[in-house]
C-alpha cells in the first residue's frame, strides 16, 4: 500500500511539473478559444451550446452557456436568453457532473431572473428542472421534505402548463412526478389521458403508459402493469437523454416482478438497467439499481451477492459525492476562459514566477494529499468496523428469533439430561479435532454420524449448549484455529487464501465474512498485527 501511495504522489508531482512547463502554450490556446467564443452572438452561442450538450461535450457546452449568462444586457430579448443560458448551465452541472449544488444555484438564479423580467412562458421549464433536481436529490438521500417540495413544484408546473396548453412541458412534469412513484394519486392528473393533447407531443405515449402502468400497480394487476412498462421501451420519443426513459421502464418492470415476489426476474431486469446505466455513465441512477439488487439478493439468501452490490452502491454514492473532483480539469477550463484574456499579455514575463509558485503549491498539496489519504483510510476502517458490528447485531437478532423457534421444536424432544451430557461431551471431542472440523465436507450430518446420533438431537444440543446453530459454531471453531495459526511464528509466512483452505472454508469470501463476524477484524488486519507482535 505504501509503495502504491508513493507511486501516486510521484505521478501527481510529474503531472504538475508538466502543467507548469506547458502553461504558456495552453494559456495562449485557451485565450484564443475564449476570444473566438466571445465574438459570437448570444443566439449562436446558445445553438452551439445545445449541439455540444447533445454531443456529450459538457465543458464546451458550459463555456457557451456561461458566456451568454454573464453578458451585460438591458433588453428583454437578451435577458430571456440569459435565463435560458442559466437554466442550461444548471442542466450541464446536473446531468454531466452530478454537481447538485452548482445546478441548484444556477436554477435559482434563472428562476429569480425569470420572475424579475416576468418571463412567464419559460418559468414552468425552470420549475420542472428544479423539481427534478430536488426529486433526484431527495431520492438519493432519502429526504422526505425535499420529496414533498419537489412534488409541490411539479403540481404547480402541471397546472401552469395545462392553463397555457404547453403539452410538452406538462408531459415532462408528469413523468418526472410519476417516475417510480407507484402511490401517486392519479385522479389529479387524468389530463395526461386527454385527447386534447396531440399524439405528436414527444414522450406523450410514454407518459400515458406510465399513468396506466401505475394504475394497474395500484389495482395489483401486475402483469397488465408490466405490459405497459414494456411498451414504454418502444415509445420513447424524447431527444434529451432517451436512455433515462429506458432505465425508468426497466426499473418499473423489475418493480412489478418484485411486487409479485418473483425475485429472479426482477434481478434480471435490474441487471439490464445497471448495464445500460454503466454504458451511458448514468451513475446517479446506477446507485439506486445496485441498492435494489442488494436488497433482492439479501431476501433470496444470497448474502455474498447482496454484499457485492451493497458495496457497489456505497462506492457509487461516494463517487457521486466526490464527482466534482474528477471533473476539476473540465470545470477549471471555464474558469480559465474568463481570466485568460487579461493574463495573456503578461504571461511570458510571469512564467518563471508561476512555475515557482506551482512548485510551492506542490509541496503544500503533497502534504494535504498525504493527510487526506490518512484521514480517508482511517474513516474507511471505521466505516467497515461499524458495518461489521451492524451485521453482527443483525445476525444476533435473527439467531434469537431462530432460537425461539428451536426451543418450541425441542420442547417435544425425548432427550434426557444424561443423554444431553453425553452428546455434549462427544460433540466437544469432535470439535476439538482440528483435522476433522477443517474438512470442507464436514457437516451436521457427518458430525451426527461420527458420534452415533441423529441430526435432530445434535442440532438441539448444540443450540441449547452454545446458543448458536451448528454452522455458526463450526465457523467460530475454524476462526479460532485460524487465529492460533496466524499467531504461531513457526508457521512462517502464510496467506489468507491458504489459511481459508486449511481451516475448511470453501472460499476466501466465506472465510473473511466469518472472521469479521467472530473477531470484528479482517483476517489481513489480524495477520498484520500478529506479524508485528512476533517481530
Amino acid at each position: 500500500m505504501q509503495h502504491r501511495f508513493l507511486y501516486i504522489i510521484i505521478r501527481y508531482v510529474c503531472i504538475l511539473l508538466l502543467i507548469a512547463c506547458t502553461t504558456g502554450t495552453a494559456a495562449k490556446d485557451t485565450s484564443n478559444s475564449y476570444d473566438l467564443l466571445r465574438r459570437l452572438s448570444s443566439e449562436t452561442l446558445m445553438e452551439q451550446g445545445r449541439n455540444y450538450y447533445i454531443q456529450r461535450q459538457p465543458a464546451k457546452a458550459l463555456a457557451c452557456f456561461t458566456i451568454v449568462s454573464e453578458r451585460k444586457v438591458d433588453n428583454d430579448h437578451d435577458l430571456q436568453l440569459q435565463v435560458r443560458a442559466l437554466n442550461n448551465c444548471a442542466c450541464v452541472y446536473k446531468f454531466y457532473y452530478f454537481d447538485y449544488t452548482q445546478a441548484y444555484n444556477y436554477f435559482i438564479q434563472a428562476y429569480d431572473l425569470c420572475e424579475q423580467i416576468e418571463y412567464d412562458d419559460f418559468l414552468p421549464v425552470i420549475m420542472v428542472n428544479l423539481g427534478d433536481l430536488l426529486n433526484d436529490y431527495s431520492h438519493n438521500y432519502d429526504s422526505k421534505p425535499l420529496f414533498h417540495q419537489a412534488q409541490s413544484i411539479f403540481e404547480k408546473c402541471i397546472e401552469k402548463a395545462r392553463d397555457s396548453k404547453n403539452w410538452e412541458l406538462l408531459t415532462t412534469a408528469f413523468f418526472n412526478l410519476a417516475n417510480q412513484n407507484y402511490t401517486l394519486d392519479l385522479t389529479k392528473y387524468s389530463i395526461i389521458l386527454s385527447k386534447e393533447i396531440p399524439d405528436t407531443i414527444p414522450d406523450i405515449a410514454f407518459a400515458r403508459l406510465q399513468y396506466r402502468g401505475i394504475q394497474h400497480v395500484q389495482q395489483k394487476n401486475y402483469p397488465a402493469a408490466r405490459r405497459c412498462f414494456e411498451q414504454q421501451l418502444s415509445s420513447i420519443s424524447t431527444q434529451w437523454a432517451p436512455e433515462r426513459d429506458s432505465l425508468a421502464a426497466y426499473m418499473s418492470i423489475a418493480t412489478t416482478y418484485r411486487m409479485e415476489q418473483h425475485s429472479e426476474q426482477a434481478i434480471d431486469y435490474l441487471k439490464i438497467a445497471l448495464q445500460l446505466a454503466a454504458d451511458k455513465n448514468i451513475s446517479d441512477l446506477a446507485a439506486d439499481i445496485c441498492q435494489q439488487l442488494s436488497e433482492l439478493y439479501h431476501q433470496s439468501g444470497h448474502e455474498e451477492l447482496s454484499s457485492h452490490y451493497h458495496l457497489q452502491y456505497m462506492e457509487m454514492m461516494e463517487k457521486t459525492h466526490n464527482n466534482q473532483l474528477s471533473h476539476i480539469a473540465e470545470l477549471n477550463y471555464i474558469h480559465q476562459l474568463k481570466k485568460e484574456e487579461e493574463r495573456a499579455q503578461v504571461l511570458q514575463e510571469r512564467q518563471f514566477l508561476q512555475q515557482m509558485f506551482i512548485l510551492a503549491i506542490l509541496i503544500v498539496l503533497t502534504l494535504v494529499v498525504l493527510l487526506a489519504f490518512l484521514l480517508w483510510q482511517k474513516n474507511r476502517q471505521l466505516k467497515e468496523r461499524n458495518k461489521s458490528l451492524y451485521e453482527k447485531n443483525r445476525q444476533l437478532i435473527h439467531i434469537e428469533a431462530d432460537e425461539q423457534q428451536l426451543r418450541k421444536a425441542y420442547s417435544r424432544s425425548n432427550l434426557n439430561d444424561e443423554q444431553r451430557e453425553s452428546l455434549i461431551y462427544r460433540i466437544q471431542e469432535v470439535l476439538n479435532d482440528a483435522d476433522t472440523i477443517c474438512q470442507q465436507d464436514f457437516t451436521l450430518y457427518k458430525l451426527a454420524k461420527i458420534i452415533n446420533s441423529n441430526t435432530t438431537y445434535v442440532s438441539q444440543v448444540i443450540n441449547e449448549k452454545y446458543g448458536i446453530p451448528f454452522s455458526n459454531l463450526l465457523g467460530n471453531c475454524r476462526v479460532k484455529l485460524a487465529c492460533q495459526w496466524m499467531d504461531d511464528p513457526k508457521r512462517g509466512n502464510v496467506t489468507i487464501e491458504a489459511i481459508a483452505t486449511e481451516t475448511g472454508f470453501k472460499s476466501r469470501t466465506a472465510f473473511v465474512n466469518a472472521f469479521k463476524r467472530e473477531t470484528g477484524l479482517k483476517p489481513s488486519e489480524y495477520l498484520r498485527m500478529a506479524s508485528e507482535k512476533q517481530a
